[in-house]
């Protein structure tokens, strides 16, 4: 009897591994990617595990053709990339993003803002959606970041900049730089506004020193041919007119809450799935909003994540409505996550949109009839430079 047991157990088990096929392949010195095929459970998954301590690598986010208004696939920018000479290892998709490409949290690429927002711009909720952030120094951070930025008149007086490359609120200062694209947005009606370029003359860390190029315009669709133009609307229109004259000194501080130095690359995502190496699917219908038909109903799905020590990142994809996998829930994203190691886990968009590329190669299966989706911004690994 105990014999015909240990057999059965050994069919169960060879059973089991012969409808859980894991391949692993080394992609680069340091670099992994694990395809796991689970007919089980209807799941193909890639993972690809980067050692960051090589210090060969640099992770860098990428907005569509370098406009907040955009779209392309996450191939297709890999592609821009490449063809400027950068080697380029792989690749995710983004962050959620609108119809015209323009993404719903902030972003920053290569120090330079393409979105700066207190809230996410997201319909769906009003919360602040947690990023995901790489400093200078190469660390990495995972927070709810709240932009929060300072215009310091010539006259030492600061005001609140509400928002960078973002629909103005009412009686707020915004800025816009290349990012926006050719023109400021068209004005509102029935508002006042006061438009005036500003050009960098001093940089320091998250802090630039410029100086007001022209005089002011009041129309809206102001033509971006300096290093920003500020845009204030109703009352802080007419207050920056008589604080400002072509000429003048000002400081523009761009920070955040809370108050990180130095970012390089910010990108945004909903929800946060891992903190600390706890699962927060349990809780985050209270802390991002997180909606039932969007958390607890099997996606396609693609996270970022990364190890207790930071120095390993994490690319996660999971495919999706199709017959070869059926996708997961976030709270099964965040399990996932957690076995692989990621200490501080985010999910990114999903659905049709989720792509991994390694090597020039999309290696996951989009979900879309069409095939890679195009998207508003991805995550890449590229090789750093030899010095």
């Amino acid at each position: 009897m105990k014999i015909k047991f240990i057999f059965i157990s050994i069919l169960l088990a060879i059973n089991v591994q012969s409808q859980i096929k894991i391949q692993e392949h080394s992609i680069d010195d340091g670099i992994v990617h694990k395809k796991i095929i689970n007919t089980i459970d209807t799941l193909s998954i890639d993972i690809l595990k980067i050692d960051l301590s090589t210090n060969k690598y640099e992770l860098r986010t990428v907005k569509a053709n370098n406009l907040l208004n955009s779209k392309k696939t996450t191939s297709g920018m890999i592609k821009s990339l490449t063809d400027s000479g950068y080697k380029v290892i792989a690749a995710i998709n983004g962050d959620f993003f609108e119809s015209d490409g323009e993404i719903i949290n902030n972003m920053i690429s290569q120090r330079k803002f393409v979105k700066g927002v207190r809230f996410t711009d997201s319909p769906f909720n009003p919360f602040v959606n947690t990023q995901f952030a790489v400093i200078d120094n190469g660390k990495l951070l995972m927070d709810q970041f709240v932009f929060n930025g300072q215009l310091i008149l010539p006259d030492g007086i600061s005001e609140p900049i509400s928002r960078i490359n973002s629909i103005a609120d009412s009686n707020s200062i915004s800025i816009y730089n290349s990012f926006q694209g050719k023109f400021t947005p068209t004005k509102k009606e029935n508002w006042y506004i006061s438009e005036i370029p500003l050009n960098i003359i001093r940089k320091y860390p998250d802090t630039l020193f410029c100086v007001s190029a022209d005089s002011f315009t009041h129309s809206g669709n102001r033509e971006i041919d300096s290093d920003f133009i500020l845009s204030a609307n109703n009352k802080f229109a007419h207050y920056l007119e008589r604080e400002i004259k072509p000429g003048d000194t000002l400081k523009i501080i761009f920070k955040f809450n809370p108050n990180y130095l130095n970012i390089n690359s910010l990108i945004g995502g909903w929800p946060r799935l891992v903190e600390d190496g706890n699962n927060t699917m349990k809780i985050n219908d209270s802390l991002e909003g997180d909606l039932p038909r969007f958390s607890k109903i099997k996606h396609p799905r693609t996270g970022i994540g990364f190890s207790k020590d930071s120095l390993t990142v994490f690319f996660i994809t999971v495919d999706g409505r199709q017959e070869s996998s059926s996708g997961m829930t976030l709270m099964e994203f965040a399990e996932l996550m957690i076995d692989e190691g990621v200490y501080q886990g985010l999910n990114l968009d999903g659905g049709g949109s989720t792509t991994m590329v390694i090597n020039n190669n999309v290696v996951n299966n989009p979900s879309d009839e069409t095939g890679e989706r195009e998207v508003g911004n991805c995550i890449v690994l590229i090789k750093k430079q030899k010095e």
